[in-house]
């Protein structure tokens, strides 16, 4: 008896319904899932192409709540653990002051992202022309906690550490945060801007690095990240885990308000201020997140008055 010849047309047709059929499944009764596939694509016309598909049938399966059974199933085989703020032991946590002189200056290491680059070029201005301090900067360009080009170990936490130790700065100041609301990839996982994992993670490595900056003893001055235009940057978001990071590592620590020079009267965001000569002048950039030089110098002198408070430096 002779078999029948199988049309192998018939069967690519029938492959490609079944691996049709499975991802119709799997975006209505998984989309976050698809969705993180589809952000783990390579970038071009595939990552495009998945997105395109995985936006609108995750968010039918959402308001259809056909996603709510497996959400079910992963929360009670795996919960969400509690946020924690790691501090590590360390004895010289506490605040420990030195009088700088011309002599021995201030070692200032500044690090960050973008933010901070506009920022160390104020310090620049406004405190490397006095004789008692140092600036080292190193604000990097689209870096941020959550975005994945740079490796977290291997490139972040080592370059900390091996900053630190060239440096050997008496103070370190950081302000970070304008690349965390764009809901990166990390070893596969999309983490959704304030969500609780999302949270996690920028508490975890705050800890982390803050380990590294305070590993020779030097106080940390961490900038709040200032307000945006665009509230998409979930910058009270942030706050709060800087605000938190910063209580748990104690007195050697110190959180600067960054709306309190930035801010109208309330902390609100705002684009233009009334200088000293009654002129309206411009402190951030045409975004609305970057600084002028004149939000950046008040920034800077902002943290001179809390440099010569806490004993640092004397007032000029």
């Amino acid at each position: 008896m002779i078999s029948p010849v199988r049309n192998p047309r018939r069967r690519a047709a029938r492959l490609m319904a079944t691996l049709l059929l499975v991802l119709v499944a799997s975006s209505l009764l998984a989309p976050d899932a698809v969705r993180s596939w589809a952000d783990t694509q390579p970038a071009g016309w595939r990552r495009v192409l998945a997105r395109t598909w995985s936006g609108p049938t995750g968010g039918l399966a959402r308001d259809a709540g056909l996603d709510r059974p497996l959400t079910a199933v992963r929360d009670a085989l795996d919960p969400e653990p509690a946020v924690v703020f790691p501090v590590p032991a360390d004895p010289k946590r506490g605040l420990v002051v030195r009088r700088a002189s011309p002599t021995d200056p201030l070692r200032v290491l500044a690090v960050g992202d973008s933010l901070m680059l506009d920022l160390q070029y104020g310090m620049e201005r406004v405190l490397e022309p006095r004789p008692d301090v140092e600036i080292e900067g190193r604000g990097a360009l689209g870096f941020g906690f959550t975005v994945p080009h740079w490796d977290w170990e291997e490139d972040v936490l080592a370059d900390y550490s091996r900053l630190v130790a060239e440096v050997r700065p008496d103070v370190v100041v950081v302000m970070i945060g304008a690349n965390e609301f764009e809901g990166h990839v990390l070893e596969g996982e999309a983490l959704e801007p304030g969500s609780e994992r999302w949270t996690e993670v920028l508490a975890e490595r705050a800890g982390e690095a803050m380990a590294q900056w305070r590993a020779e003893g030097a106080p940390v001055y961490w900038w709040t990240t200032p307000r945006m235009r665009d509230t998409r940057f979930l910058t009270d978001d942030l706050n709060a885990i800087w605000d938190a990071t910063t209580t748990a590592w104690g007195d050697g620590v110190i959180s600067l308000d960054s709306m309190v020079v930035l801010g109208d009267a309330s902390g609100a965001y705002r684009d233009r201020m009334v200088d000293e000569n009654g002129r309206v002048v411009d402190l951030r950039k045409a975004q609305g997140v970057h600084f002028h030089e004149v939000g950046a110098d008040l920034l800077a002198r902002q943290l001179e008055e809390r440099l010569v408070a806490d004993g640092w430096l004397v007032d000029d």
